[in-house]
């Protein structure tokens, strides 16, 4: 009798198998170096690498940034009810605060109640030309009027109407261009202020700087929790040590090999591809996982030797797993299509990362899985006969009522997905941290006693010498911006603060004397007395020649909703283009840290539409490749797309916003969920081309593959819960939305998937025969064993399926 040929995946499996000291060798030397190098990959902390490169409020943000050299600003903030006291302890004291301050790395100027004192004397000073002592505090002077005005302009700037809160404004050296990183300047300026009573620091860049710390430190969170909480799982499941460190090996030498690589190839990780330990931690506990289960089979079922196992293993899973990766792979490199710089190289890391997986294994699970005798087989769980007969249950009620069942779940998913009609975006920044969070108290404080956190900026073009007429046209823009409501019926300030130069010359022009000096003299002077102020307020533009800026500074609250920042947004620029039209090469702006944070997300969330149906094109495409058929491409793609619109329609009926760990589980989901529908589908029609029909397919299938996706998903949901803690709300989203997308895919591959199968697959009647393919057809995968799998409660060989339906 000839002996059969071997299969290309047998062949490779053997042959795995047989150099497996090689490999384990050569991924161990690979591991190492790829450890050492990819500890250098670095992290961009720029709020500005959010956006495309022509997004419209990046544009005029980067603008703002040239023309006064940086101008990101924090408030350091402390409580004082002295500040105002006649004997000037309170400045004093913010004289020291000030000091303190000036000394952080990182910091380009400041601005305080006590520089405004200090200028203020300067100009008493100057011929004694107002009345007053010269050596008096002006701004403790209740009856100089002067002063009385600058302390009116600068409320809610420097102080709070209360006059006990105390702010200094922190000018920020330019990320680019600074010696000190931004968040080590953050860090050393809220340890400064930590000493103070109530003391706190806020500002858009802190926001952005705290929103960074947490996504670096929520990845290696993920990267060491979620690895334990996985980890108790596994044990839970296979109850072995060593086929608990299996997959963490295999996830740490993955990531290892995918940080090393993005080292060379000089990218840095973003707030978006924060992600990729996650993500690639559940490419790989699925893979492995799928080969436990079955190694396991073979060891427990068919008493083949360790050796032989690991081969069958190998070569029933190869094709499937390459398969998977591939088709994950191509999923996210739909997201290279996106016009977000990090979100397209977050599609080209996940791409390589998931490959990564792949070699990985084939470096490591060989070697490791028949290294020594110590605990080489992993054991039967606890409860699997429950799960068992659960599968069996579920597998017999799908095949018997597909037609309700397929109904059913077709009336609730488009329920449920009806609520992406009423999905909203969150805009406001300080809602992406938890309530009781350092930086969520510190925002809550500015607002309620500074009249708002949320700054703009309105950039006109001026003449390079201010005159009378100019500050005229200023003076009428400024009072239309203060009177701008989004609440006809109050008629309530939407803007809380306006201020700019013209809000100081017109309280110089208040004195009769002063009033007598030119205007360009009034600013030169000012810009002696007060440098940090007036190279705010005025300046020339360093790429157009000859062209100056003047700059207004306005105030908001920061807690509105989406819809209102927009509508305001837009006030603002009408009333800003009303007064100061485009006039090529200047135009106006409205622009800031409020504006850009405003559209984050939406930056985000423009592509996501468009790289979820191109990710889902991508994985069609490898499905068909894969299979062969079109039919199969629907079948398994319904499964996937299904519980991912309902998640979203369901964040739509609750009327839960879409922050930035929303706006990409989308995209994210259709590449995690697909790997268990190819599993399931590979073994299927393994079992219908050797002559199983429909019903007992499933059956079959159901116990094999069902078990495995249940074990994952089960570790996956454990692991990711470990992000619900961090104190970044998007990760919370992230996390916790992982989760139940990954619940939805194994609902979707072990109920609608076999729905599908039921309802579609040719061996009901009036449909052709089945025919056993012959040997030049080479099958997706090698060939299963034939034998039913035995019942855990039977002795007998009965197949699983014909067992239930006896039963019924």
């Amino acid at each position: 009798m000839p002996k059969p040929q071997r299969t290309a995946t047998e062949f490779l499996a053997e042959q795995l198998v047989r150099y497996r000291w090689y490999l384990l060798l050569l991924g161990i030397a690979i591991g190492c170096g790829s450890f050492m190098v990819g500890n250098r990959v670095s992290f961009d902390t720029s709020i500005e690498s959010m956006f495309a490169a022509q997004n419209p409020a990046l544009v005029d943000y980067l603008q703002l940034k040239r023309t006064f050299g940086g101008s990101e600003i924090a408030l350091a903030v402390y409580e004082d009810p002295q500040l105002f006291a006649s004997d000037g302890s309170g400045l004093k004291t913010l004289e020291r605060h000030v000091q303190q301050v000036s000394q952080v790395p990182g910091i380009a100027g400041v601005l305080s109640l006590s520089e405004i004192n200090l200028a203020l004397k300067k100009v008493f000073a100057l011929g004694n030309l107002l009345a007053g002592d010269s050596h008096a505090d002006p701004v403790l002077q209740s009856d100089n009027k002067l002063a009385k005005k600058f302390v009116d302009i600068f409320e809610g700037y420097t102080h709070g109407r209360d006059r006990k809160t105390v702010a200094i404004v922190c000018l920020l050296e330019p990320a680019e261009q600074g010696t000190t990183p931004r968040d080590e300047t953050i860090a050393k300026l809220r340890r400064v202020t930590d000493r103070w009573p109530n003391g706190k620091i806020t500002g858009e860049p802190v926001m952005v700087a705290d929103g960074f710390r947490f996504v670096q430190r929520d990845g290696r969170r993920l990267n060491q929790v979620s690895l334990l909480l996985m980890s108790v799982v596994i044990i839970g499941c296979f109850r072995s040590i060593r086929w608990m460190l299996i997959p963490i090996a295999v996830i740490q030498l993955a990531l290892w090999m995918t940080l090393a690589l993005l080292v060379l190839f000089d990218w840095k990780l973003t707030m978006v591809s924060s992600m990729l330990s996650a993500i690639v931690a559940v490419i790989s506990v699925a893979t492995v996982v799928h080969f436990t289960v079955r190694f396991r089979e073979m060891r427990s079922h068919h008493s083949h030797s360790r050796i032989r196992s690991v081969e069958i293993a190998l070569a029933s899973l190869l094709v499937p797993i390459t398969w998977t990766c591939i088709t994950t792979a191509a999923g996210f490199l739909a997201l290279t299509i996106a016009d977000v710089e990090p979100v397209r190289d977050f599609g080209w890391m996940m791409a390589i990362g998931s490959m990564m997986v792949l070699v990985s294994m084939i470096f490591l699970v060989p070697g490791l899985t028949l290294l020594g005798d110590f605990d080489s087989d992993p054991q039967r769980t606890w409860g699997d006969g429950r799960l068992t007969q659960a599968l069996q249950y579920s597998s017999l009620v799908v095949t018997r009522y597909p037609r309700r069942i397929g109904i059913c779940l077709l009336i609730v998913f488009s329920l449920v997905a009806w609520g992406t009609r009423y999905i909203h975006v969150e805009t406001d920044f300080t809602k992406n941290f938890r309530r009781d969070s350092e930086i969520a108290r510190a925002y809550a404080f500015v607002e309620q006693r500074l009249g708002g956190a949320g700054v703009l900026d309105v950039v006109i073009p001026s003449p390079e010498t201010l005159d009378a007429k100019y500050i005229s046209r200023v003076d009428q823009l400024q009072d239309e911006l203060r009177q701008i409501s989004l609440n006809p019926e109050t008629g309530e300030p939407a803007l809380t603060h306006v201020v700019s130069f013209a809000d100081a010359d017109r309280a110089i022009r208040s004195n009769a004397v002063l009033k007598l000096i030119p205007m360009d003299f009034r600013f030169e002077a000012m810009s002696q007395v007060m440098p940090g102020f007036a190279s705010q307020m005025k300046t020339h533009h360093p790429d157009q020649h000859g062209q100056h800026y003047f700059r207004i500074m306005l105030r908001t609250s920061q807690q509105k909703s989406a819809a209102e920042q927009q509508r305001l947004i837009a006030k603002v620029r009408d009333t800003v283009e009303e007064h100061f039209p485009q006039q090529p090469p200047a135009a106006s702006l409205t622009t800031g840290l409020f504006v850009l944070l405003s559209n984050l997300v939406s930056s985000i969330l423009d592509d996501q539409v468009r790289t979820f149906v191109v990710a889902t094109i991508f994985i069609a495409v490898a499905i068909l490749v894969a299979f062969g058929s079109p039919r199969l491409v629907l079948i398994a793609l319904l499964p996937n797309i299904l519980p991912i619109l309902s998640l979203l329609g369901l964040l739509g009926w609750l009327g839960i916003p879409i922050n930035m760990g929303v706006a990409m589980i989308a995209a994210v989901s259709i590449g995690l969920s697909i790997d268990g529908t190819i599993h399931y589908l590979n073994s299927y029609r393994h079992n219908r081309r050797f002559g199983h029909r429909v019903v007992s397919s499933i059956a079959r299938v159901q116990q094999r593959i069902g078990r495995a996706v249940t074990y994952s998903t089960i570790a996956l949901v454990a692991g990711f819960g470990s992000l619900c803690i961090s104190e970044f709300i998007p990760t919370v989203y992230f996390g916790a939305l992982v989760g139940l997308s990954m619940l939805g895919g194994l609902l979707g591959n072990l109920v609608i998937l076999p729905v599908l199968l039921t309802l579609f697959d040719t061996d009901r009647p009036g449909h052709k025969k089945i025919r056993k393919p012959s040997r030049s057809q080479t099958p997706i995968a090698p060939a299963e064993p034939a034998v039913p799998l035995p019942p855990p409660h039977h002795t007998t060989g009965v197949d699983p399926s014909q067992a239930a339906h006896r039963k019924v």
